[in-house]
């Protein structure tokens, strides 16, 4: 994976196969879950009350880096791993930068899979 790419392709071609393989229904279906839990979990993030509900900030984002990593989203998680090691001592500022790149690359993310994998982007 080069430094310029957000996706671990090797990562998510195991899970969907190349780009012409036919496409598992049932990981097609988790890829959307996973899209629809980001979202929401991302809108939990950007309510939270900084600093006030560290805790949750920081069971939020491992609980989306965790899903973001299995899927390939490698830059989001890593984003998001910095978010949960640093709760601590990030201040309100940098926490509020690094989740608009969060949330920014979790989109481009999707969009470049369903660049890549156009028949998971016709199942809704």
């Amino acid at each position: 994976m080069s430094d310029s790419e957000l996706i671990d392709w090797e990562q998510l071609s195991m899970l969907f196969g190349e780009e012409d393989d036919e496409l598992d229904e049932e990981m097609t279906e988790l890829f959307h879950d996973f899209v629809d839990d980001g979202n929401t979990c991302l809108g939990a993030l950007n309510s939270a009350e900084f600093p006030d509900q560290k805790d949750f900030i920081a069971k939020e984002a491992h609980k989306l880096k965790g899903s973001a990593s299995n899927f390939g989203f490698a830059v989001v998680a890593d984003q998001l791993g910095r978010i949960e090691d640093e709760i601590a001592s990030i201040d309100g500022s940098d926490f509020a930068a690094t989740l608009a790149k969060v949330g920014s690359d979790f989109e481009t993310s999707v969009k470049q899979v369903f660049s890549r994998f156009p028949a998971i982007a016709a199942v809704s």
